[in-house]
C-alpha cells in the first residue's frame, strides 16, 4: 500500500511540474515583455511628465509674482484713492471757509452801505 501511495504522490507531483513548467515560462516571458514596456514607453513618459511638473512649478511661481505685483497695485491704488478723498475733503471745506466768508463780507457790505445811504438821507439827525 506504500508503493501505491507512493505511486500517487509521485504521480502528483509530476502532474503539478507538468503545468507550473509551463506557467513559469509564460510568467517569466509576461515580466520580460513588461519590463521592456515599462523602459520602453513608461520612462519616456515620466522624464516628460517630470519636465512638464517643472514647467507648471515656473508658470506656478510666476503667476505669484504676477499676484504679489497685483497686490501692491491695488494697495497703491486703495492709497490713492483715500488722498483723492482726503483731498476732496479738504477742497470742500476751503470752498465752504470761502463761500461763508465772501457770504459775510457781502452781508457786511450790504449793511454797511444801508447804513451810509440810512444817515445821508437823515443827514446824522438823531430822532
Amino acid at each position: 500500500m506504500d508503493n501505491i501511495l507512493s505511486i500517487i504522490l509521485t504521480l502528483s507531483v509530476l502532474a503539478i511540474a507538468v503545468f507550473l513548467v509551463p506557467l513559469l515560462i509564460e510568467a517569466k516571458r509576461t515580466i520580460i515583455s513588461l519590463r521592456r514596456t515599462v523602459e520602453d514607453r513608461l520612462n519616456p513618459a515620466l522624464e516628460e511628465m517630470q519636465s512638464s511638473l517643472k514647467s507648471i512649478h515656473n508658470i506656478s511661481d510666476n503667476v505669484n509674482d504676477i499676484t504679489e505685483d497685483i497686490r501692491r497695485f491695488s494697495g497703491s491704488v486703495s492709497e490713492v484713492g483715500q488722498t483723492i478723498h482726503s483731498i476732496s475733503g479738504l477742497a470742500g471745506n476751503m470752498s465752504s471757509s470761502m463761500s461763508i466768508k465772501a457770504l459775510s463780507l457781502r452781508t457786511g457790505i450790504i449793511a454797511g452801505i444801508k447804513f451810509l445811504l440810512t444817515n445821508l438821507m437823515n443827514k446824522g439827525e438823531r430822532k
